[in-house]
Formats: structure tokens, sequence, C-alpha cells
């Protein structure tokens, strides 16, 4: 097993101690007692087994306190005790198995939220490298399978526990016949490590394969509306089929392995059986209650083994999605706690002095200069890839500007008043998300829950509040999966109304009216214009239609030969 292959299993297993704390001992506790009971149990077939015989109340040195009840009732005795371990299992089995199932759930969901925190920690550029499939890859494949690894690991430590206790209470009953079992288990788990380190292999073939199936899953879902308009479903179809085929296959693989280790086990655990039962009564000439009682934690060692050997392979198997997600976002941060609502900040001028990105060599924005005073109305126009949208990221800190400056009444913008910006800005975009979920909900997402009474005001403002009133529900209607219920105009509005919900001082619309008709955006664009206080805004659009309503019109160029200074044209 190579250094990288193996860290999966390392790097998860780590992060798991740390989330599950003293909890992980409360279980290891569990595991221990419940294995104990289950052994003392097993244990009482020696006395049973003599009484039945017409001996004494057990051999040597077990349980030699039942000499000192009536022979009589010794076997109501000995019965009675193997079912108190037995009831005693049963209570502590039930309460480690909730404490492993809320460990394991538990762990999924913070491992979820944790992801998903260090991907916004990390910034737009990075968020958006990743891309849409990559998140969805992300988040539902490679978080479920490390959370299933951690459940394989759950069952090793169960099954090292059990193997553990019962081989020490067969060490008790007979040493050389519980040396022998433990030859066989370690000759097992030799035989077993071909199978073991092929699991590495597979789950790291299994997570590549799933991944590209999740990504062109993805763009069949994006593209499907085009391509059933285009006849080219086929294709689309094609493509998936091909990613889904070399995911089967690499779950074959593994299953194959899988199961050829699990029928060579129980073959290995039935002549292991018959040799333990020849050598203690041919060899060892062991008595009849202790060979009984041997036989039968060995018998009950069998099924542990099995468990640790196949979890083992799940577990060096799935561990390898905790290792994708390390390699895409690097070390995992911790949500912040709820704090108090950020106070927006209070600003009278926004300014950039040759603010630049580049994204990469020719893609991004020229060196720029431009103010913005509070209320102020700003249209930026241009080419396609001109640096319009690039511009609108850095006003809003979704990028800094390796050159040039960005100032706030002449404070630098950085991460000691971005926050408070940020809690006064707006941003939306072409493609504003929306919720399968209530009109309410969507409205009230990322701002602070609003009443019913301003929900209807900002529904009428963006020429919403007609349509919602049709529906059933009202604000409690589901809109459906990404909006389905409204048309692409109605989403846009919604998503507008979200965002005014937030009271913002900025407002950056890129391209977010561009799917409402001419006379529909007008009436928008002047009913925003006449809020009090009107927010200043800076909208990126291509239409003349819809620079018109600003008060000044930036047009954004490629100047790769010089610096561009953006100098606003009153209108």
């Amino acid at each position: 097993m190579s250094r990288a292959e193996g860290s999966g299993v390392a790097a998860l297993l780590h992060d798991y101690r740390t989330f599950a704390g003293s909890r992980l001992w409360a279980a290891l506790t569990l595991m221990l007692l419940g294995a104990l009971a289950e052994g003392f149990g097993l244990l009482m077939i020696v006395p049973l087994a003599s009484i039945a015989i017409g001996g004494s109340g057990g051999p040597g040195r077990l349980l030699s306190s039942l000499n000192l009840v009536p022979t009589g009732e010794r076997l109501t005795f000995a019965l009675g005790l193997f079912v108190a371990f037995m009831a005693a299992r049963a209570a502590l089995l039930y309460a480690r198995e909730l404490v492993l199932t809320r460990l394991q759930s538990g762990y999924e969901a913070s491992l979820r939220l944790r992801a998903a925190a260090t991907l916004a920690y990390r910034g737009w550029p990075f968020a958006s490298r990743i891309g849409q499939g990559g998140m969805q890859a992300l988040l539902l494949t490679d978080v479920s399978r490390a959370a299933t690894a951690v459940s394989f690991a759950q069952q090793s430590a169960v099954a090292v526990v059990m193997l553990t206790v019962q081989f020490a209470l067969t060490l008790w009953l007979s040493p050389a016949l519980a040396l022998i079992a433990l030859a066989i288990v370690v000759l097992g788990a030799l035989v077993a490590t071909r199978w073991t380190t092929r699991g590495i292999a597979s789950g790291i073939a299994i997570v590549e394969r799933s991944e590209q199936s999740a990504s062109s899953g993805f763009l069949l879902h994006a593209g499907l509306k085009a391509a059933l308009a285009q006849g080219t479903v086929a294709q689309f179809i094609d493509e998936y089929a091909g990613t889904l085929d070399r995911a089967r296959d690499e779950w074959v693989r593994f299953a194959r392995d899988l199961n050829s280790s699990r029928q060579l086990a129980a073959l290995a655990a039935a002549l292991a059986a018959a040799l333990l039962l020849f050598v203690g009564l041919r060899v060892l000439a062991l008595p009849f209650p202790v060979l009984i009682a041997s036989l039968a934690l060995f018998a009950r060692m069998v099924a542990p083994a099995q468990s640790l050997q196949q979890s083992a392979q799940h577990l060096l198997a799935y561990a390898q999605s905790f290792g994708m997600i390390e390699r895409r976002l690097g070390r995992l941060q911790s949500p912040p706690g709820k704090e108090a609502a950020v106070e927006p900040l209070e600003w009278t001028e926004l300014r950039l002095d040759g603010a630049a990105f580049e994204h990469q060599p020719g893609l991004g924005l020229e060196p720029t200069s431009l103010v913005v005073r509070k209320r102020d109305w700003i249209g930026l126009g241009g080419a396609s890839d001109a640096g319009k949208t690039t511009l609108v990221d850095l006003v809003a800190g979704l990028i800094s500007p390796p050159s040039g400056r960005i100032t706030v009444d002449g404070d630098p913008l950085d991460e000691r008043n971005l926050e408070r910006w940020r809690a006064g800005l707006t941003y939306i975009g072409q493609d504003g998300t929306v919720f399968n979920d209530s009109v309410r909900r969507n409205l009230n997402a990322g701002a602070r829950p609003a009443t019913d009474d301003e929900l209807w005001q900002t529904l009428e403002l963006v020429g919403l509040a007609d349509r919602v009133r049709a529906f059933a529900g009202g604000l409690d209607e589901d809109v459906g999966d990404r909006g389905s219920q409204l048309s692409g105009g109605e989403r846009q509005r919604l998503v507008i109304a979200r965002g005014l919900l937030r009271r913002p001082s900025m407002l950056i619309l890129d391209e977010a009216t561009a799917g409402l008709d001419a006379d529909g955006e007008a009436a928008l664009l002047q009913r925003l214009r006449s809020l009090d206080p009107r927010p200043a805004a800076l909208i990126v659009a291509h239409r003349e239609s819809t620079l018109v309503h600003c008060d000044s019109v930036v047009s954004i160029q490629h100047k790769p030969a010089k610096s561009a200074q953006a100098k606003p044209e009153e209108r």
C-alpha cells in the first residue's frame, strides 16, 4: 500500500476521532461490556453441560460458587445466569448500536457542513473552478461515501473487541486450543491481505468513475432542454451511459473481490471448526463441557472475523472519498457559530483606482478607475468578456485586485470592513437561484425574516404579487424544482424581491433583468429607482433599453496595450 493510497484511511480516522471525542470512549466501553456479557453467557455452557451429564457445577475455577447452591437447584441457577447475561448483552448491544448510529449520522452531517463551509471560505475563484458538477460529486457522493467508511470503521472496531474478548475467554478455558484458533485467524488474515489491498485500488477507481458519472449526469440535466429541441438526446445519453458503464465495472470488480474473500472465509471457518474439534478430542482430550464451550466461543469468533475482513475492504475502498474531499478542498474548516447580525457599512463614495484582475491571459479586467457615489445608478456596457462581471465581482469583494485599489470613503475595501460592506450589498445575476421550496422561504433565504406585509409589499414592487396570489397556497405555495412553477421572468422577479428584502445600499444587477420583456423591465427599473432610500446600483447589460435607466454608462473594452480608464458619461 502506497502512502498516497493509505492516506485517505488515516486522514478519515483522525478526522472521525476528532469529531467523536469522548463519545468514542463511551462507544468502546459499550462494545467491551456487550462482548463480555455475551462471552460469559457462552461460558455458562460449561456448567450447564456438566450438570446435564451428571457432573458437578463446573470444572476447575469456572463458577465454583455453584457448589454453594443445592444440587437440585444448580440447573435452574445456571440457566438463570445464562438468561441474565444474554439479557444484559441485548441491552448493551442496543445502547451500543444507538450510540454508533448517532456518531455516524452526526459525522456525516458535520462533514457535509464543513465541506460546504470550507468551499465558501475558500472564495469565489476557488468555488468556480470546482464547478457545479464537482460540487455535486463532493457533497452528494464523496461525503456520503466517507460517512459510509466511518460506519465500516465502527463495525471493524466492534469486531476487534468481540474477537479480543472471546479469544481471552477461550484462552482461559483451554490455552492450547485458543492458540491454535489464533493461528488459524492470523493465517486467514494473511491470505485475505490480497483482496484487502486490492480494495484500495478499487476504491480510488470507484471514486474517479463516480465523479465522471456525476459530472456527466449534471451536464445531461443542464442541457436536456436544448438537446430535446435539437434532437441530440441520443448523444447525451450515450455519453452518460459510458460513464455509468465504467463505474459499474469498478463496482463489479470490487464485489468480485469481496465475495471471493467471503466464500473462502466461510470454507476456512468450517475446516477450522473440524480441526479444532479433532484436536480437542483426540490430542488435548478436553472435558466435554470445556470442549463444547470452547467450540461455541470459536463459532462466535467466526462472524466477527469475517465482518472484520469485509469491513476492512469496504473501509479501504470508501475512505478514498475522504482523500478526494481533502484533495479538492484542503484542510476542512468548521462553520462559524451564530453571531449577532452585522451592521451594514454606512458609506458615501466607492472608488476604484486602476483596479485590474486577470483570470487567465487575455481574460479579465484591464486597469480601471471608477467612482460610485451613494444613490448613483451606473450602467456597465461593452463587448462580451471585456470584464464587466469581473468589475462587479471586485466591487462585491468576491475577488481582490492584484493591482490597483478599491476604497470606500478612503478606506481600503479589505477584511477589516468587507463583512459590513457585504451586509449592505445585494448581488443578482442572470441565473438567480430559486429553491425547491415555498415562496415565503425563497424570499426569506439570505435575509432577515420578514413579515407578511413586507413580503407582499416587495412582491408588489417587483410585479409578482398577482402571480403569487393566484397560487392556492399563496406565500406558502411550493414553486417547484428551480422554480418550475414560474416563468423565467417570474423567477428573476422572485430573486430580485429576495435581494430587495436585504434593504441594500448597493445593488448589483448582472444581466438580472435580461429575462424580462422591455416594458416589464422598464416598469421594474423605474420602481427600483423610486425606492426611498434609493440604493446605488451597478447594472451590467447589453441592451440599450436597460442602460437608459442609469444616470451614467461606462463602456468596458479590452485595451491590452494600455490601461483602461472608465469614465462615466452623464445621461
